[in-house]
């Protein structure tokens, strides 16, 4: 079994809100991705808790060819047909990244946070956001609505401007408008999308 990131360990108080339930998951991915934008997104690792606020999402459809979904259930990709908001971690590229299930087959990639005291790019690309939270292949199927390691906490107002830009690093239905961020956001990663 792999270790845990020793990064995970370090304590940082989480913003919390209201945590995201079932319902909030239970929708097509494109609407969960842009209302996870704000949203704070957390991680427990014994004692201590790390947190980011998600500034940054891609949305993975059904049908859709660039998702891990689209040929169907595999081992490497069940969680992606398991309960909505549960968390589907894959390797790519030597490093781990993290997605939050929406309905079975759909899920939102988290592809940047923003943390206090650290600088911007900490958090910044899939990759290194789960680096700075401790995730690893081993949170793959995580319950972030009931379990105690992770776990979204939502605003309790509206997100301010919001960019719509296509998703990054894939080649399969690259032009699809399905990449969110959060305007004037530091930590947002590049390329940066387009204002709308």
């Amino acid at each position: 079994m792999a270790r845990r990131s020793a990064t995970g360990g370090r304590s940082s108080r989480p913003k919390t809100g209201r945590r995201a339930g079932r319902a909030f998951f239970d929708r097509p991915a494109d609407r969960v991705a842009r209302d996870l934008l704000g949203a704070t997104f957390s991680v427990r690792s014994g004692e201590s808790v790390r947190s980011v606020r998600i500034v940054e999402t891609e949305a993975y459809l059904r049908n859709d060819p660039a998702s891990h979904a689209f040929r169907g259930p595999t081992a490497r990709n069940r969680s992606m047909f398991s309960r909505p908001g549960t968390l589907y971690v894959y390797r790519i590229h030597q490093v781990v990244c993290a997605n939050l299930v929406a309905r079975r087959g759909e899920a939102a990639l988290l592809r940047a946070g923003a943390a206090d005291g650290v600088p911007p790019a900490t958090a910044s690309g899939p990759g290194r956001l789960c680096r700075f939270l401790g995730i690893t292949r081993d949170d793959d199927g995580e319950d972030t609505v009931a379990g105690e390691r992770v776990a979204v906490w939502l605003r309790g107002t509206r997100a301010k401007a919001i960019r719509t830009g296509t998703r990054v690093g894939i080649r399969k239905a690259a032009q699809r408008p399905l990449r969110f961020a959060l305007e004037d956001e530091a930590a947002v990663s590049r390329p940066r999308p387009l204002p709308g």
